[in-house]
């Protein structure tokens, strides 16, 4: 473990313009042999939970046990919550259309359908904005807004970290005596934030929602970046994609996607396979937990 350094740093030589939204351990890793990057491993991507993924607690055994087996190898672990308000604008609450219904969830939102008057903001004062968002959504050809059941609503256990997981980063913790790094995101209710990286539609008015430069630069601190968890059709995907548009194209076999520790989103099962083939093509590694080379 004395290849890592992970060197403790004075509050006061922080930078002046770093507003920190979660909990900060004042580690700053200068290098990683292994970075374990955990994607929205939270109770409600989980069988039982609001937006559950079938196969989800065994993608997060397997994680855990990555953890419980390599942690002495493991320098550094990242770890993204997706956070929401139920009043959020792929919650069904933020829309409603002229007979006073809420859309239920999986109701697509085309543009067409903000332009016809079919669904409006259920508080006029985010018309024009719902208007510019979806706009934005069909301008970048990711996808059509999709209402999802309320999921990963601050302060409910949906929220949590699932418990397997949750024993293992802990165990983590006390072994190597570091903290994981939460990383916050989709807690700003006007936009989608698939990746942990970046909003969909980013705002000017709120630096949470534009791509993450300290995640990514503290991800470049390693050798290599294992990426996992829910789901491989959404959050997992995007992030990846955003990952490797900032990554030097030389070293994109440094990123690594552990594709028996995430599962797509049912009836998201093509999405999944494209973005494995996309990130094939564009010299990511991917691979299973199982195959994994360790010192």
């Amino acid at each position: 473990c004395s290849s890592s350094s992970a060197q403790p740093s004075e509050p006061s030589k922080m930078a002046s313009n770093a507003m920190p939204d979660h909990y900060t351990d004042y580690f700053e890793v200068t290098k990683s042999r292994t970075t374990l990057f955990i994607i929205d491993p939270q109770n409600d991507f989980h069988p039982g939970g609001s937006l559950a993924i079938a196969t989800a607690n065994e993608d997060s055994s397997r994680i855990s046990e990555l953890i419980n087996q390599h942690g002495d190898d493991i320098d550094d672990i990242i770890v993204s919550l997706d956070t929401h308000q139920k009043l959020h604008i792929a919650h069904g609450l933020f829309w409603i259309n002229e007979a006073g219904e809420h859309p239920p969830p999986f109701t697509p939102i085309p543009l067409s359908a903000v332009q016809s008057g079919e669904w409006k903001t259920s508080q006029p004062q985010w018309q024009e904005w719902g208007l510019a968002y979806v706009k934005q959504l069909e301008a970048n050809k990711r996808f059509t807004l999709l209402i999802w059941p309320e999921h990963c609503l601050i302060g409910t256990k949906g929220h949590a970290v699932v418990d397997e997981m949750n024993t293992a980063l802990h165990t983590w913790c006390d072994k190597r005596t570091r903290a994981v790094d939460y990383v916050l995101k989709g807690h700003n209710m006007l936009t989608e934030h698939y990746s942990a990286l970046r909003a969909d539609v980013e705002r000017e008015d709120d630096p949470r929602t534009q791509f993450n430069e300290a995640t990514f630069n503290r991800l470049r601190k390693a050798d290599r970046v294992l990426v996992c968890g829910e789901a491989l059709s959404h959050c997992v995907a995007f992030t990846t994609r955003d990952l490797l548009s900032r990554w030097p194209k030389d070293e994109a076999s440094k990123v690594v996607l552990l594709k028996d520790c995430s599962s797509p989103v049912a009836s998201f099962e093509a999405a999944a396979d494209e973005f494995l083939e996309e990130i094939t093509v564009q010299g990511a590694t991917v691979t299973t937990s199982d195959k994994l080379e360790w010192p």
